[in-house]
């Protein structure tokens, strides 16, 4: 009877585990534009283009055929799936409108064009440069299981879109052709193309990534020295100043010029009288006065007090008449102060420096307000140079991009950021199994993160063909009614009770049990209002595995509780006679051997001290077979394989499945017999542990010794005699009395 439950057990699991196998590894199909005259069809798409170039609608998210493309696009290319979320969102304004562009100042549009906003130089480039790659990464390659990426959107097909990346690879078509603008407006090629501009930038972090991709490599680089250098804290904008006219000095009339030479003698003059005669003159230089000149003094005209000051801010002053003058201008200070007490005057900080800032007028402060100042359009509060990285990195989310494929798919793929590690299975961290329910075992106990954690590369190909053919079947709307795959998917993990039958997303427990479900994942809310209460595609397709991950952990389960009956408790070999004990050595000996394997139970060792010829002494260990004794260890480890794979912690009990994931027979009552063949003990009384040959783990038709071959030492060395000879330390529990 349990082998009949085993086999059945085991055939449902191949089929659960298979079932992602089955489906074929096509690439979604995604119809193209249908076949119409190209004038017609470049004109059609024009206008279209032209209207929803001012779209800013932030209630229209990333559709189904956009989050299908980027997600091939990142497995083909192995492109970081956060990092393109995070920029593709920044950059087209919350909208993922694939025809968008900036609104400049004066009412324009800027040149820039499409999610990822590429200017049409850098398009070029990048197409040019990087062209022979797409091709080949949107090719068929049967090894990784791919299919051929259809390019084909809007006007163009697939083979026509593989046209212009090639003439512009071979240099017949400029960074001015129309229709290779054209393809800024096609996600897959854009896609492409920002993960081929960030290989060509070789930007290493997410802030680096974004900030190469705004203001290309070379200023990029520019402000990332700014801000992590000794300018961090100086502006990140300069304000224009307007430089004031220099007027030239007025030419002088040839009538005023005796006026100067007189006003001239006059001003030395009396300045030579004010000056008192330096006491190294001689007695007869001093008895002799200066005779004064008599100088008509005239009104000065305006045109002469011009020239005036440019004259005397043209003279040298005298360096004597300079010192004498600060030695009369100094003041003796008084010894006491002010009687009453004034706090000092607080040092005025100097302005913050706006030598390293981009010009405010320049197009890259204008085009993007939002970046330089606090205040946006108030232009009055630009950011420091550090505050503008700081700035940058939390509008692009640098920290935890790969939640937003979380928030976006409903699911974290097992891809370049396409999780966060905490999301992920961590099986060296133990945690309480989290209680679900199904129909096939009732309750299941399993840790959350098995249920939902980062898919695998089967489930991730099952979510890409799923999401596919509901965008061809037309049945990637919000849903109002819940079909009945996903209401069952509610109610097995524990968010929706089973006696509700209504599935409509009016209902109340419905709309609750989607808000808990997108909370537990990690989903964000739907940004359309209207869509707050509606199933998503991308939730249908994510309930979907997880119902299917929870329906094999409850197969796993069932099967456990069915071969139990029959099946050896470790827990009880302690306390049965020795003769038992010693016949389920052997098999014991097995289980642990299987259990160190991967790392859950320690191989025991043992010390050997030695000498060699010149009789130094040597000290080494070597592993030593289990001897089959049960103890804490042991348990812990089935304990700790168990909770890693989903498995309900039988108490130490060996159920038929623990054993088949080791890779071992089941082990029930026939343990304990006295084992058969021309190495086995007779004596069921002997306590030494017999040396027999059962099935191994690696190897289920042949047998394999327990008992390892005596090591011998090299020609030249020789064993220890004497008491050293007899020291050994075995790494592991001592058999019980």
């Amino acid at each position: 009877m349990n082998l009949f439950i085993c086999r059945l057990t085991a055939a449902t699991l191949l089929a659960l585990s298979s079932a992602w196998a089955a489906e074929p590894a096509v690439a979604p199909a995604i119809p193209s534009a249908d076949a119409t005259p190209p004038e017609s069809a470049l004109a059609t798409y024009q206008a279209l283009s032209a209207s929803q170039s001012r779209n800013y609608d932030r209630t229209q998210d990333i559709s189904p055929r956009q989050m299908l493309l980027l997600l091939e696009v990142c497995e083909r290319t192995g492109a970081s799936l956060g990092q393109m979320l995070a920029t593709g969102e920044h950059e087209s304004a919350r909208t993922w409108n694939d025809h968008v562009r900036p609104t400049l100042n004066d009412g324009s549009l800027g040149s820039a064009s499409g999610v990822w906003q590429f200017m049409p130089g850098t398009f070029h480039r990048i197409v040019k440069r990087f062209g022979t790659q797409l091709l080949a990464a949107s090719e068929a390659d049967p090894t990784a299981g791919r299919e051929h990426l259809d390019l084909g959107e809007g006007p163009f097909s697939d083979a026509q879109v593989r046209g212009l990346i090639q003439e512009t690879v071979d240099g017949k078509r400029g960074a001015d052709d129309e229709e290779l603008k054209r393809l800024r407006h096609n996600f897959a090629v854009l896609a492409f193309a920002k993960h081929y501009l960030s290989v060509d930038s070789g930007a290493r972090t997410p802030e680096e990534d974004y900030l190469y991709h705004f203001l290309g490599a070379e200023q990029g680089r520019r402000v990332l020295a700014l801000a992590q250098g000794e300018a961090r804290n100086t502006l990140s904008v300069k304000p224009v100043e307007t430089p004031l006219p220099v007027a030239a000095p007025p030419a002088l009339a040839v009538a005023d010029v005796r006026a100067s030479i007189r006003a001239t003698a006059a001003t030395i003059s009396r300045d030579e009288i004010l000056m008192p005669a330096e006491r190294r003159l001689s007695p007869v230089v001093r008895q002799r006065a200066p005779s004064r000149v008599s100088v008509q003094w005239a009104p000065v005209t305006a045109s002469q007090k011009s020239a005036f000051d440019y004259m005397i801010a043209s003279l040298k002053p005298n360096a004597a008449a300079l010192e004498r003058s600060a030695d009369r201008a100094r003041v003796p200070t008084p010894r006491v102060g002010s009687a009453i007490w004034s706090p000092p005057t607080p040092a005025i900080p100097p302005p913050v420096s706006s030598e390293w800032g981009f010009a405010a007028d320049s197009p890259v402060v204008t085009g993007n307000l939002g970046m330089f100042y606090r205040d946006g359009q108030g232009q009055t509060q630009p950011y420091t140079w550090g505050e503008f990285m700081d700035h940058l990195a939390q509008r692009v989310r640098a920290k935890d991009q790969p939640a937003m494929v979380r928030a976006k798919y409903g699911v974290g793929f097992g891809l370049t950021g396409g999780d966060l590690p905490q999301r992920a299975f961590n099986p060296a961290i133990e945690s309480k199994a989290a209680t679900f329910r199904h129909e096939i075992s009732g309750e299941v106990l399993v840790p959350e993160a098995l249920v939902t954690g980062p898919l695998g590369p089967d489930e991730t190909r099952w979510y890409k063909n799923r999401l596919a053919a509901l965008i061809q079947q037309g049945e990637d709307q919000p849903l109002e009614t819940l079909p009945p795959e996903t209401l069952a998917a509610l109610r097995h993990l524990t968010m929706l009770s089973p006696d509700l039958s209504d599935a409509s997303t009016a209902h109340p427990e419905v709309s609750e049990a989607l808000r808990a479900f997108r909370k537990l994942v990690g989903k964000d809310q739907p940004d359309d209002p209207a869509h707050l209460n509606r199933l998503m595609p991308a939730e249908r397709i994510a309930l979907a595995i997880y119902d299917q991950r929870l329906a094999r952990y409850a197969a796993l389960q069932a099967a456990q509780q069915a071969s139990m009956s029959d099946a050896a408790d470790l827990s009880r070999i302690k306390t049965m006679p020795v003769g038992l004990q010693n016949a389920a050595a052997p098999h014991v000996s097995v289980l642990q051997t299987a259990l160190a394997e991967r790392g859950l139970l320690k191989q025991p060792t043992e010390k050997v001290v030695w000498r060699d010829r010149q009789r130094k002494k040597h000290v080494t260990y070597k592993a030593v077979p289990f001897v089959g004794v049960v103890g804490k260890a042991t348990q812990a480890a089935i304990r700790s394989f168990q909770w890693r794979h989903g498995l309900r912690d039988t108490q130490g009990v060996l159920d038929a499945v623990t054993l088949g994931m080791l890779g071992l027979t089941p082990m029930g009552p026939e343990i304990f017999r006295p084992l058969s063949g021309p190495e086995c003990a007779i004596d069921e009384t002997g306590v030494t542990t017999p040396a027999c040959e059962i099935p191994s783990s690696n190897r289920h038709t042949q047998p394999v010794d327990v008992i390892l071959p005596d090591v011998r030492l090299a020609r030249g060395w020789e064993w220890e005699s004497g008491p050293a000879a007899n020291e050994s330390e075995r790494d592991q529990e001592p058999p019980s009395p």
